[in-house]
């Protein structure tokens, strides 16, 4: 268990980069700099960040017991075909003309999000 606190302490290290840097790229061209060079390095700099955070959460997984990993799975599963599909769905109502409220990223972010934490938590939950 001390070493799975270890890699979650990693993962989210890495995450908190990840994010800072995601910022930077996203609000750098408009508020701190001009030149398209910055925005290009900034790019690379979250590729790469998004690719060591992929190993942390590589190296988290590998410590998990069996117990951990089905929960994680599941969550994982039920996380990415949620967001896919309701997705889809909230785009195809949008330009339907059903509703007048314009889907964006950030709020299918935010629901898989939701999403992944709340099925870890039912999973735990309904494994014990």
């Amino acid at each position: 268990m001390k070493r799975n606190f270890k890699q979650s302490k990693k993962v989210l290290m890495w995450t908190i980069i990840w994010l800072v840097s995601f910022a930077i790229l996203v609000n750098g061209p408009k508020e701190l700099w001009e030149d398209t060079t910055i925005s290009i390095i900034a790019a690379v700099v979250n590729f790469v960040l998004i690719i060591v955070m992929l190993f942390a959460n590589k190296n988290q997984f590998d410590e998990f017991d069996e117990f951990e990993k089905t929960v994680q799975l599941n969550a994982i599963a039920l996380s990415l075909f949620l967001t896919i599909f309701i997705g889809l769905f909230f785009i195809g109502v949008y330009h339907s003309g059903l509703i007048n409220y314009e889907p964006k990223i950030h709020h299918l972010v935010v629901f898989s999000s939701l999403t992944y934490i709340f099925s870890t938590i039912i999973n735990f939950k309904k494994y014990q």
